[in-house]
């Protein structure tokens, strides 16, 4: 589960305060580690002092890794409590990471960063294809040349597969129960989320995905501008497949030598 970048109510708002109680068991430094590598295999290594842009970063777990390696780190998101509680985990272990609320279809910054990362299907939550055109070159504008975009998606198969459909263990610090339906003509998931929270109750919420192509990725990609494009089965070193469920992604960002958007 990620948050939605476009969207104009905050569905995010409801769970930011447990979200990382419910994202407990997630390997964030793993996830460092990986994008790492990753970073390292094309010839652009994440090192102390690289300026990483985090986008989507929710609560800030993954950008609060990479400030703890000496990165100079800023988090966007468009949720506001999202935000409001990364401010309050970076307060906690002083470390100084700059966190902007926006959407990935509307921010604007200076070239000035050395990697871009965007995880965890995040991409996946913009449903309208100009969004994603508009979100892609604005991460483009936002490297320096040469610097390195790195994201994963849930596949076409992950989201017709329902993978979505799922609940916690009975005994979880937070329960749930999760519905996903496919709509193949739109290639939008809707995700009905019900959460039992002790001492909150029943909290509800409704989040979208949109399925996206190797091809339409890749195209996203091409007119904003990024090159040497190379996709890698989700947590592995190897090619996806057609079976793949997630698909990370890693692009060089080219110099720019014409407008993208």
């Amino acid at each position: 589960m990620r948050r939605s970048r476009v969207m104009h109510d905050d569905q995010f708002a409801r769970i930011a305060p447990f979200y990382d109680v419910l994202m407990a068991n997630v390997p964030y430094r793993l996830w460092a580690d990986y994008v790492s590598e990753l970073a390292h295999r094309a010839g652009t290594p994440i090192g102390r002092r690289s300026n990483v842009l985090d986008l989507a970063t929710g609560t800030g777990s993954v950008a609060l890794q990479f400030a703890q390696r000496g990165c100079r780190v800023t988090g966007i998101d468009v949720s506001p409590a999202m935000i409001a509680e990364a401010e309050r985990k970076a307060a906690e272990v002083e470390l100084d990471v700059r966190f902007l609320q926006s959407d990935l279809a509307h921010f604007d910054l200076p070239p000035e960063f050395d990697h871009a990362i965007c995880l965890y299907d995040s991409l996946n939550y913009i449903l309208n294809p100009d969004d994603a055109k508009q979100a892609f070159a604005n991460i483009r504008r936002s490297l320096r040349p040469g610097g390195v975009f790195i994201f994963d998606v849930n596949t076409v198969r992950a989201l017709e597969a329902e993978l979505f459909t799922q609940e916690s263990r009975p005994d979880a610090a937070v329960t749930y129960r999760w519905k996903s339906r496919y709509d193949p003509d739109s290639r939008i998931t809707t995700i009905r989320m019900d959460f039992r929270v002790p001492g909150k109750g029943r909290i509800k919420a409704v989040h979208h995905q949109r399925a996206y192509t190797d091809a339409e990725l890749r195209s996203l990609l091409f007119h904003a501008r990024f090159a040497d494009v190379t996709a890698y089965e989700g947590y592995r070193y190897t090619a996806p497949t057609p079976h793949s469920d997630r698909v990370f992604y890693v692009a060089l960002a080219a110099p720019h030598t014409a407008s993208a958007g």
